[in-house]
């Protein structure tokens, strides 16, 4: 379903290097970290969370660059937001910064940049935009990216709709179809779902579509 080829698996870590080249990074630190984030993104239960995952939110990251204002948090939020993904667990976001904290304070980065970082992941748990002492400017645009996904085409949407069920496959059928409704709606029935105006007006209308379409699939099976 949501896979990168060799050859991009490959840009991908000539990215991350690259990346913590520019903020004076240890390049040996960071070819350390780039096996982690190859581990856990490479677990044989992620078939949406993975390195295609990664590979789309910087695209669409670069795609915004004239709006972001730090793209390194962005980017490192980016890169750690998922790095832990248990679908059995409710803790996937605390656990994920914290682990972002302690290899980006291994990386010998700007120590100011990592809290903002995590902040940016603990935000991920609702998609919401809570309020940090220091907020990351680029919260609000981090969080649009990380939902693009549900303004993607409908066939797109729907390749992602199955591979989230395969995530949750453990997961009896009345079970998920309760528990992903309840998901959907909340996102549905917010009056902003997308949080700046640009990703807004590129996504908006049609994540609305998507979201009505699966809850629609869930409910009347």
């Amino acid at each position: 379903m949501f896979l990168i080829s060799n050859e991009q698996k490959k840009q991908l870590r000539q990215q991350w290097l690259d990346l913590i080249q520019g903020l004076a990074g240890s390049p040996h630190q960071a070819a350390k970290a780039w096996t982690v984030l190859d581990k856990h993104y490479s677990e044989p239960h992620r078939s949406y969370h993975n390195l295609s995952h990664v590979w789309a939110l910087l695209l669409h990251a670069d795609q915004m660059k004239a709006d972001i204002r730090d793209f390194a948090v962005v980017a490192l939020a980016i890169w750690f937001h998922d790095i832990i993904y248990d679908t059995h667990a409710s803790n996937n976001e605390l656990k994920s910064a914290e682990l972002a904290g302690e290899i980006l304070s291994r990386l010998e980065i700007d120590v100011l940049v990592i809290p903002k970082v995590q902040q940016c992941i603990l935000a991920t748990a609702r998609h919401e935009v809570p309020q940090f002492k220091n907020q990351a400017h680029d919260l609000p645009l981090f969080l649009d990216i990380d939902l693009a996904i549900l303004g993607a085409a409908s066939d797109i949407y729907q390749q992602y709709s199955q591979a989230i069920r395969h995530e949750y496959r453990w997961v009896t059928a009345p079970s998920y179809r309760i528990g992903r409704v309840k998901v959907l709606k909340r996102f549905a029935e917010r009056e902003q779902l997308f949080f700046t105006a640009a990703m807004a007006s590129r996504f908006d209308a049609q994540a609305r579509a998507n979201l009505l379409w699966e809850i629609k699939k869930l409910t009347f099976f």
